[in-house]
């Protein structure tokens, strides 16, 4: 066993300034930063394929939370009177197109095949089932119960990612999406599709975190903000990808057959790819670890020999207790978790307010959902640079700060042109911040959290999330039922408390990614866990 020797905050070399000082392998102990940034020599299409096809996956996680909203919207406008009460406010009504509208429909109590008849040329399982006006909930609790799901599959993959892998937690998860999803495809009721989004929530969590892990990992320290924000932007294809899929398919259960097969096919290359070199080393499989970096040195075009490097590391096989224990501990590892589970919840719930909003939003559920997937990849795409020209802290502080103004901008009545008003362009700019925000969350957390943990936090900070989505579902139903400046003020008092949470916690810009919860100490200076020595070099204090 060797045991990584304690040396504070060390800088990173080439961390965040893209300058190169890479130690050459088998010269002396390396940690495993030190052996993957010696064996990255640029990225090459090999790479770039393994990385892509790697984090593919990621793209399912965002079609099935949406998959709802295209495959059981309610055509509120998409229907013709058929009796005689129907026909009579008809008569009356000076103004065609505010006629066919939620308001008519529920506030005179109308009923589908006896007042009405529906005229969408596209199915949906709310018309199927009779979910429309006083059953508007059952929608949204559809949609919600993904996050219920999500929220029990992290709990209890806080005992999986740290004991059987991030890899392999990512592959059982997306199994468990793709065969809830296909048998989507057949759902009869209601009460069916709550089952199924809830298996859907628990398959599609664990394994957009436990890639995300692996993948950041594998990843060499001056590509961490650029690998965070490329699986962001994956994500963000996905909600793509099923915006067009509702649009092209105009049956609810063939989007769901699609999004299935889809999942499937992505979960193959996972298979093939070797565990993270990091876990590994933290249950003591360092020849594993070896041959994982090996590998990579090949796809790097910079074939390595591992057999004589010397990995330094401390071997760290807890049981889920023993983990649990280290909480109560270490402050610092208390602290900074409680606080990021906070920030997470929070993101969450602006997340997802916005995006089951927009059908409240924008005028066409389309364009609006599309616009707010390109939104979000211009955010993930501009928090790369951010993050490596300010640091993690103040760019989120930054897009914090922008996210709160856009919320006051969001409240008065101005209309743009016909289509656009300033409330659409500020939501497209909260939406922006929102995103931006949850992205860097990712890379925070990643790089605060200690190796041995990284799996159990990772997950707790994504379960804290899922609450925060299921809220968010909700907080959009506020548009159709209270003035519209009553959600956006939810949002700005949320993101207050957000941007207070954050300025209490350390940023691990150009730090070292610590292995252990004592790392967390020494490199945020608790001087009840280090001491100075004369050489400089921060010793354990006690343990």
């Amino acid at each position: 066993m060797k045991e990584k020797k304690e040396n504070g905050a060390k800088q990173e070399p080439g961390t965040e300034s893209g300058q190169e000082n890479k130690p050459l392998v088998g010269k002396g102990p390396l940690t495993i930063d030190e052996a993957v940034d010696s064996i990255y020599n640029g990225m090459n299409l090999k790479l770039l394929l393994v990385f892509l096809t790697a984090t593919g996956t990621a793209t399912q996680t965002p079609m099935q939370i949406y998959i709802t909203i295209f495959a059981g919207f309610i055509p509120y406008t998409k229907w013709d009177c058929i009796s005689s009460t129907c026909t009579a406010l008809l008569n009356k009504t000076s103004d065609i197109k505010e006629f066919y509208s939620r308001k008519t429909m529920c506030d005179n109590n109308l009923e589908a095949g006896t007042d009405f008849k529906w005229t969408s040329e596209r199915t949906s399982f709310s018309i199927d089932w009779g979910l429309y006006c006083d059953d508007e909930a059952k929608f949204t609790t559809i949609s919600s119960f993904f996050f219920i799901g999500a929220t029990l599959g992290l709990l209890v993959c806080t005992a999986v990612f740290d004991r059987f892998g991030r890899r392999n937690g990512a592959i059982a998860g997306n199994l468990i999406g793709a065969t809830a999803t296909l048998i989507g495809t057949w759902a009869p009721s209601f009460e069916v599709m709550l089952v199924i989004r809830i298996f859907q929530g628990v398959g599609m969590f664990i394994n957009l975190t436990g890639i995300y892990v692996w993948s950041v990992e594998l990843t060499p320290t001056h590509l961490r903000s650029f690998a965070n924000g490329s699986i962001m932007n994956i994500w963000s294809v996905g909600y793509m990808c099923i915006t067009l899929c509702g649009y092209l398919i105009p049956t609810w259960n063939y989007i769901f057959l699609t999004v299935g097969i889809i999942n499937y096919i992505l979960t193959i290359p996972l298979l093939i790819y070797p565990i993270s070199p990091r876990f590994a080393l933290v249950r003591g499989r360092e020849e594993e670890a070896k041959r994982t970096l090996e590998s990579f040195s090949r796809l790097c075009n910079n074939e390595t020999s591992m057999a004589d490097v010397n990995l330094t590391y401390k071997k760290r096989v807890l049981t889920f207790f023993e983990q649990l224990k280290d909480f109560k501990i270490y402050p610092t590892l208390r602290k900074e978790t409680l606080l990021g589970l906070i920030a997470w919840f929070i993101v969450a719930v602006l997340f997802y307010g916005f995006s089951f909003g927009w059908v409240q939003i924008s005028s066409d559920l389309y364009t609006g959902h599309l616009a707010a997937a390109i939104s979000k990849c211009f955010g993930y795409s501009s928090a790369i640079p951010l993050c490596n020209l300010i640091g993690r802290k103040k760019t989120l502080l930054s897009i914090l700060a922008l996210g709160l103004f856009s919320n006051f901008l969001a409240m008065p009545d101005v209309q743009i042109s016909e289509d656009w008003t300033l409330e659409y362009v500020a939501c497209l700019i909260g939406n922006l911040t929102c995103s931006a925000a949850f992205g860097v969350m990712y890379l925070y957390t990643g790089e605060l959290a200690p190796t041995s943990h990284r799996g159990m936090i990772m997950s707790l900070s994504s379960a804290s999330a899922r609450v925060g989505s299921f809220t968010g579902t909700y907080v959009g139903l506020l548009y159709a039922v209270a003035d519209r400046r009553v959600p956006l003020a939810v949002f700005a008092g949320l993101t207050c408390v957000f941007i207070l949470s954050i300025c209490f916690m350390s940023d691990p810009t150009g730090r070292g990614i610590p292995e252990t919860p004592l790392d967390v100490e020494i490199m945020t200076g608790n001087k009840d866990f280090v001491e100075p020595c004369e050489d400089g070099v921060k010793t354990e204090a006690r343990s």
